[in-house]
């Protein structure tokens, strides 16, 4: 009889021990998914963020490709000013040296 309960504890220490084993890959089989679910999150959120950087960088070029296109025409349209402006002086001038030599 005590032989047999010997034998009981024994096969439940086995069992303990087999409980432990099982447990324990279970254990680091959870820890890998979380990792990999970690890394899928993770990048996924990186491309996000990247996105996000890339398209807030190209609001800014367009910004500021705005920007510089209506100085431009500015500066044009001053220029253009300045030649109707030099065009008349031009004119004036030549008038009165005609009206002079005349």
């Amino acid at each position: 009889m005590a032989l047999d309960v010997l034998n009981q504890i024994k096969a439940a220490e086995e069992q303990a021990l087999e409980i432990r084993r099982v447990a324990a890959l279970t254990a680091k089989d959870a820890l890998k998914l979380a990792e990999q679910e970690n890394a899928e999150i993770t990048h996924t959120e990186l491309t996000a963020a990247r996105r996000t950087g890339i398209e807030r960088v190209d609001a800014a070029k367009a910004s500021d490709k705005a920007l510089m296109d209506k100085q431009q025409k500015k500066r044009l349209a001053d220029c253009d000013a300045l030649k109707a402006a030099a065009e008349q002086r031009l004119d004036r001038a030549a008038q009165v040296c005609v009206e002079r030599i005349l």
